[in-house]
């Protein structure tokens, strides 16, 4: 492999409102200007684009060893600082606020022009560099050829910040605070926080973010660090953020709305979208954009953490607290596998052809079974819905409920949690998903179980929980662990999904986009407290999953009543008194997606 050194060119471009932004070019150190023509990888952040540092060097750079990667098989990077944050001027009304879009086309066009390159150009990048990604397809410039991202979130609100209607208030609260860190280039307050991750170099070498080249003074920096002082942040806001409908949308416009999906449909720039099947709700996200938008796409659903940097498999070897490393040019290698795709294929006089080949696919990968599948259809076209009921001596059942008398009471706990390791908290930077044992956490749940399995079953696609409940509160929250239980009595987490109960009611309205379970709304309009004493149809599905599960495990639904370790609880409804109904009258159950 080619071991060229590159350096970071820093300089601002202006926007056609007069914004600067920050962008920084990785180009070969021995020859900046005769380089030959090559196609760019480009990358919007708002998590700084390069560092400065007290003892400066290029390795030290966090985007270095992709940069390194990507020019040694033919590609430049090239990373800017959406506007608002790192160096770049301007104030941020929203995260991927309309104007903040328009600039990733402005970006892209103005990387198209520079000498270096041969006017191709593909977007990439995690999480919200993923998102940034594929928001480059609603501008769809002439030179975009292509988007690979990993994690991106497609519903911000539903699968991240309050999934089911729920406030992920850990994330709230660490990425708010990591944000108005490095939007106030403040190194003491971003290290305090325990979620950005310390650089090689160490911390005391971290100055904050890097300045252009031709700002020695830092006098730039500084004017447009004041001007982050009007930014919208997170921080603070989890009140507001009880319904859909809320400030969040305000000033952001999501990529499912009809004048955003025709613009990426119009496009039809491939994209291909990576996803862990545990990283929060990244890959439900990725199915309902595949199940959606009318362009070439192909999803690639496999066992990895947010980054890709841990295999994330509930059936790895060893106790569950410890996952498996995966080499860093493995994780690169997929990226450029896919710009490889594009930009050496052989046979562009058939492009449509190509690319109504190689999209249009997931891949997949089915734990317990460590074997990748691909489809063109989701979900499956032979799934089965196998119904389970909720039964006597917290069974799980085939068999509906014949007597009309039959319920649990379940005194909610606010102890519960699934630990800081969780699908939640892999949003962070670099964190593994770990599947501890949690058959003692199980003890302060409400647990139903299947008998061993006679023979090997296949779960593929989105299961649904239907509870028919009472509860002594107006509101509370439901949260359902899909598990598996060994022979040896270890439990295992294989999915999980939740509902507020604020937002049960079932809409028969045409959801935003494809849904794969009831559709709540989770609008202010639609909202119904819960009547002490009634019984109520909780329902909701659970994020999707594919898992072979073996002759002899025994299947698990475990409910809780709250998540210490991520969601905020409901005031005045942290422990309530719930009943779940089993019986002829009201039943219980579980549908699962066999195949």
């Amino acid at each position: 492999m080619n071991k060229t050194t590159l350096i970071c060119k820093s300089e601002y471009i202006t926007m056609p409102d007069g914004v600067r932004l920050a962008v920084s070019t990785w180009l070969a150190e021995d020859d900046t200007k005769n380089i030959d023509k090559r196609p760019a990888v480009v990358m919007t952040t708002r998590y700084w684009r390069a560092n400065a540092f007290q003892n400066d060097k290029p390795k030290f750079q966090g985007f270095y060893p992709s940069a390194s990667y990507f020019f040694a098989h033919g590609y430049v990077l090239v990373v800017a600082d959406a506007r608002g944050s790192g160096a770049s001027f301007g104030c941020r009304e929203a995260e991927m606020s309309p104007r903040e879009v328009d600039d990733i086309g402005d970006f892209i066009n103005w990387v198209a022009q520079q000498d270096w390159c041969d006017g191709r150009v593909a977007t990439t990048g995690t999480s919200y560099l993923a998102s940034t990604s594929l928001y480059s397809l609603v501008t769809a410039p002439t030179a975009l050829k292509l988007a690979v991202c990993r994690a991106p979130d497609f519903d911000g609100y539903r699968h991240l910040l309050a999934p089911g209607g729920i406030v992920n208030l850990w994330f709230l609260q660490v990425w708010g605070e990591t944000t108005t860190a490095q939007d106030n280039n403040d190194v003491s307050a971003l290290f305090a926080g325990d979620y950005w991750p310390v650089p090689e170099s160490g911390a005391d070498n971290l100055l904050g973010v890097r300045p252009v080249d031709n700002d020695t003074g830092g006098v730039l920096l500084a004017s447009a660090i004041e001007e982050h002082k009007a930014n919208f942040n997170l921080t603070g806001k989890e009140e507001t953020l009880t319904f859909i409908d809320n400030l969040l949308y305000d000033h952001h416009r999501v990529l499912f709305d009809p004048i955003y999906q025709e613009k990426v449909e119009q496009s039809h720039i491939p994209m291909i979208i990576r996803c862990g099947w545990h990283d929060a709700g990244t890959q439900l996200g990725a199915l309902s954009m595949f199940a959606s938008f009318n362009c070439p796409m192909r999803v690639i659903l496999g066992p990895w953490n947010h980054g890709g940097e841990f295999r994330a498999d509930p059936f790895q070897i060893g106790d569950g607290n410890v996952a498996e490393a995966i080499p860093w040019y493995e994780v690169r290698a997929l990226t450029v596998n896919s710009l490889d795709l594009i930009f050496k294929q052989n046979n562009a006089a058939n492009h449509d052809e190509f690319i109504n080949k190689e999209f249009g696919i997931i891949e997949y990968y089915t734990l317990g079974e460590n074997r990748w599948k691909t489809t063109k259809q989701w979900p499956l076209p032979h799934t089965q819905m196998q119904r389970f009921y909720l039964a006597p001596e917290q069974q799980l059942s085939t068999f509906a409920p014949s007597s009309e008398r039959g319920c649990d009471h379940y005194q909610v706990d606010p102890t519960t949690g699934t630990g800081l390791n969780n699908r939640w908290h892999a949003q962070t930077a670099a964190k593994p998903i770990l599947f501890p044992d949690r058959e003692e956490d199980d003890k302060k749940l409400l647990v139903y179980d299947t008998p061993p399995l006679e023979q090997d079953t296949e779960i593929t696609g989105h299961s649904v929980v239907h509870l028919l409940v009472r509860s002594d509160a107006c509101d509370g929250q439901f949260f359902a662990y899909l598990e598996t239980i060994d022979p040896d009595g270890r439990v295992r987490l294989l999915t999980e999904g939740q509902l507020r109960a604020l937002h049960r009611k079932v809409s028969d309205e045409i959801p935003p986009f494809r849904m794969f379970g009831p559709y709540h709304s989770l609008k202010e309009k639609d909202a119904e407290p819960l009547m002490p004493g009634e019984v109520a149809e909780i329902a909701f599905d659970l994020l999707p999953i594919s898992v072979l599960l073996k002759k002899g495990q025994c299947i698990r639904l475990a409910i809780a009543g709250a998540d210490k370790d991520t969601f905020a609880p409901i005031t005045d409804c942290e422990t309530p008194e719930i009943t779940i109904e089993r019986n002829s009258v009201y039943a219980s159950y579980l549908d699962l997606p066999i195949i």
